[in-house]
């Protein structure tokens, strides 16, 4: 399966992928569950999860790549959420979440967004923070509808 032209989430196909995630400083760790999983042993490349790299100007600047799990399947360890701070920006709709003590971007959440499309709640969920990150082992794709999205960064 391959991400569906209308949203920038994988379908589920049912097999599911528990993956953990921590910053660079460690101070905050958290697990996902992913339907597709994002790296498998699979020789159909599109059984697996696709990372999105973005081009708006926050995530491009980051180097973000993100998959879009459930909120249910995030589970953030209580211990290092004193360390998780939220910034925002454009229209200030979705909080993106970093470590405080070491800057690294943790991902973004969508659920307040997700609620006004009426849509299942989800977040996004930066790869590069995963605890055996491989760029060679996932499948991405671009994403650059958001690149003009109003309101239009001026930095």
């Amino acid at each position: 399966m391959s991400s569906s032209p209308s949203t920038s989430w994988t379908p589920p196909n049912g097999q599911k992928a528990q993956y953990n995630l921590h910053c660079h400083c460690r101070a905050i760790s958290y697990t996902i569950t992913l339907s597709p999983p994002l790296y498998t042993s699979t020789p159909n490349p599109s059984d697996r999860c696709v990372a999105v790299e973005c081009a708006c100007s926050y995530c491009a600047r980051n180097g973000l790549l993100t998959v879009h799990p459930l909120a249910s399947d995030v589970h953030f360890d209580a211990a290092g959420l004193e360390f998780r701070e939220e910034y925002l920006c454009g229209a200030r709709r979705a909080a993106h979440w970093f470590c405080r003590r070491c800057g690294s971007v943790l991902g973004t959440d969508l659920r307040g967004v997700m609620r006004s499309l009426g849509a299942e709640e989800r977040v996004g969920i930066n790869v590069r923070m995963l605890a055996d990150f491989d760029l060679n082992r996932i499948a991405t794709r671009k994403l650059t509808a958001m690149r003009d999205a109003p309101p239009k960064y001026e930095g």
